[in-house]
């Protein structure tokens, strides 16, 4: 190598050296000021998924961990924002940013059992920081006996139905929940259904001429008779909730006023672990005195972002040694003190016990398709209002020869309140 050809060289090498030095400094800032842009512009989202690209580079960088955290959080990302807070918190465990940033996050993810030490640590340490006061307020210890109390008002409409015309239910309930985690449950729901009226015709034979008076022709006699008969479930529940995990043991009994079947029993067992999501199985054994079913229904919900979530799961049930099934969709929407959710089912159930939401649907037609939706409201003083309405499409039943296709439509009201 020559004299001059060393000389280029080595100014090759310094002049790289001397352009590749502001290029990581010019990345952070340019991304950092893009991100401002795309926040300032209220596209909050956008502006944290700018960072999160840079993040590799830095991953030391506490301030970049936060800002991220703070983007995802305001942008209603709760678990992304979640994921960036735990960051922060592995590089500076005693951030006063970070620990505060988890416990709102735990908090707006309904998590308030792992949110309030944070809160409660914060408090002790820094008495006057107004987002600790904040979040203990949001978040309170408990009370050692938590009592809920409601009712719900239950409107039935049959079309096309061989046998009934409509119904009204009525269902009052009560929950203690003692310690925050252990809860006792009673309900009691009455049904009255409307049959279609019966009609029967009389026949008067004639009479015989009596004289003076001429003989009676026959006569005939048309009575329309309305009919209903009513049904009374009781359910109760005892098990151990908390945020991540729940274990309820139930049991209902049903008697209806026919006549025509004896008293039922069910039994439950409902399973639930919050880790990604809610994933739940609930299952559920009916003994009638024709037949008996067995129920299992897993679902799982997972969380979209800004408060929608979708939820998956299926229904299998055991029938007197044949299986039934059905799969189910539904999306739901949780923001503050609003929820709305809306669903649908396809596949045959028969009397399902859904003892989950304190409902048997005791009757012999098989249950094709249903689809469902609501909106809930946390009023306050501790005051929540429901509105739900279900639609069910009933199957011929092929051993009754009046039996048609038929519709079946519930309109639900219900108001609780919790002490």
């Amino acid at each position: 190598m020559t004299m001059q050809q060393a000389a280029w060289r080595m100014v090759t090498v310094l002049g790289v050296a001397l352009f590749s030095l502001p290029v990581y400094a010019d990345q952070y800032s340019d991304a950092n000021q893009l991100a401002t842009e795309r926040e300032n512009a209220g596209q909050l989202d956008a502006a944290a998924a700018v960072l999160e690209n840079l993040a590799p580079q830095y991953p030391q960088d506490l301030a970049l961990a936060l800002r991220m955290a703070w983007l995802r959080f305001r942008a209603n990302s709760y678990s992304r924002a979640l994921s960036h807070y735990q960051g922060a918190l592995r590089l500076s465990p005693e951030s006063i940013d970070g620990r505060l940033g988890m416990g709102w996050t735990l908090q707006r993810l309904k998590r308030c059992e792992e949110a309030r030490p944070y809160f409660v640590a914060l408090a002790t340490v820094h008495p006057n920081l107004s987002g600790a006061k904040d979040g203990l307020a949001a978040c309170p210890v408990p009370p050692r006996v938590r009592v809920s109390t409601g009712a719900l008002l239950t409107g039935m409409a049959y079309t096309s139905h061989y046998l009934r015309l409509g119904g009204l239910a009525v269902s009052p309930r009560m929950e203690l929940v003692l310690d925050g985690k252990w809860l006792i449950g009673a309900a009691y729901r009455y049904s009255d259904f409307f049959l279609k009226p019966t009609t029967t015709v009389t026949q008067t034979p004639p009479t015989p001429p009596m004289p003076p008076f001429p003989p009676r022709p026959p006569m005939q006699t048309v009575t329309t008779t309305n009919n209903d008969f009513s049904q009374h479930e009781a359910y109760v529940q005892l098990g151990y909730q908390s945020s991540r995990f729940g274990l309820l043991g139930r049991y209902a009994y049903l008697v209806d006023s026919r006549g025509t079947s004896s008293a039922s029993h069910h039994v439950g067992l409902g399973l639930r672990v919050s880790t990604l999501g809610d994933a739940q199985l609930q299952l559920a054994t009916s003994l009638y005195s024709d037949m008996t079913i067995v129920r299992a229904a897993p679902t799982w919900r997972l969380p979209i972002g800004k408060g929608f979530a979708v939820q998956i799961g299926g229904v299998a049930q055991l029938v007197s040694s044949r299986l039934l099934g059905s799969g189910n969709l539904e999306f739901s929407f949780v923001r503050d003190s609003v929820s709305a959710w809306a669903g649908g089912s396809y596949g045959e159930q028969l009397r399902p016990a859904q003892l989950e939401i304190l409902v048997i649907t005791n009757m012999s037609e098989r249950i094709a398709a249903s689809a469902w939706g609501g909106i809930g409201f946390r009023l306050p003083h501790e005051f929540s209002l429901l509105f739900e309405y279900r639609y069910d499409r009933l199957r011929k039943l092929p051993d009754v020869t009046q039996s048609t296709e038929s519709n079946a439509s519930y309109i639900t009201l219900g108001l609780s309140k919790a002490f």
